[in-house]
């Protein structure tokens, strides 16, 4: 039985952070159409240099001639070079809830042979099952329903709000709205600052600092809030069995994923003090 994926905010199986299909399609038609240009065009231009340079050949004394291929010259390296800045500077823009040209125009190819194939699946980056991208919208993710006091279950809820979100490594964010681009501790540090918690910028630095959290042994004690702590990653417990909410990577930006386990190399359960 097929999984059912609908295209919303960053996915962890397709591995896209744009929530608009319809900006796929335009995106990827302005990509093809730049790509076009920028093969096609200096072609030409450099046919027309070669014409020009065997008439040159054929009459030394034409001194516009010579001009004439500069001119051409330059303009095939400046259709060359712009497409390159261009796309630099679209995957670069600012990001929010509403504006996502940024993840569009970098996932935009993908995304469109995506919705070009006839069945319309694709195999899952994250875990390799076969999923449905169109079949029909899921039901809506659990949020902080589980385990938990208030507290807990607030600052999951507060990083719910930021789920689709991209990531950036080295990013700094305190933690208000709008958010700004950070890595997983970013993520982390930014959450739990709205409560007034303050933690360390980087993993190693808060599974350091033990005056901060107490250690969960058992699995099955876990709550809302509490961190799952990696080499190297950290991620926020929803309070739901294996849940977490984090600041995964740059393809995948900040998503929920059903099982801790497989995040990365785990290192263990952290029970922040103020949270509990």
């Amino acid at each position: 039985m097929n999984n059912y994926i609908y295209i919303l905010d960053c996915n962890s199986d397709i591995g896209s952070c744009c929530s608009d299909p319809g900006m796929v399609t335009i995106i990827d038609i302005v990509r093809r159409l730049m790509d076009l240009f920028q093969l096609i065009v200096p072609i030409l231009l450099i046919l027309m240099i070669t014409i020009g340079l065997i008439r040159l050949i054929g009459n030394p004394e034409a001194k516009d001639g010579m001009k004439k291929m500069k001119n051409r010259f330059l303009a095939a390296i400046f259709v060359f070079i712009v497409p390159v800045f261009v796309n630099i500077a679209m995957s670069n823009l600012p990001e929010s809830e509403d504006f996502q040209i940024a993840a569009c125009w970098n996932s935009a190819r993908d995304m469109a042979e995506l919705q070009r194939t006839s069945s319309g699946t694709y195999n899952s980056k994250y875990d390799g099952t076969r999923i449905n991208l169109f079949a029909q919208k899921p039901a809506e993710q659990k949020t902080s329903s589980g385990l938990g006091n208030d507290t807990g279950k607030s600052i999951v809820d507060y990083a719910f709000k930021f789920k689709g979100q991209p990531y950036k490594y080295g990013g700094q964010w305190n933690g208000s709205i709008p958010y700004t681009p950070t890595d997983c501790s970013g993520f982390v540090q930014g959450v739990y600052s709205h409560y007034g918690i303050s933690l360390a910028r980087t993993t190693d630095a808060m599974w350091a600092d033990t005056s901060k959290y107490t250690l969960i042994t058992n699995d099955r004690d876990i709550r809302a809030g509490d961190l799952a702590m990696y080499d190297g990653h950290v991620a926020i417990f929803t309070g739901n069995d294996s849940q977490i909410i984090h600041a995964a990577n740059t393809q995948r930006g900040i998503v929920v994923d059903s099982d801790y386990s497989k995040a990365g190399n785990f290192k263990g359960i952290m029970r922040i003090k103020g949270v509990y």
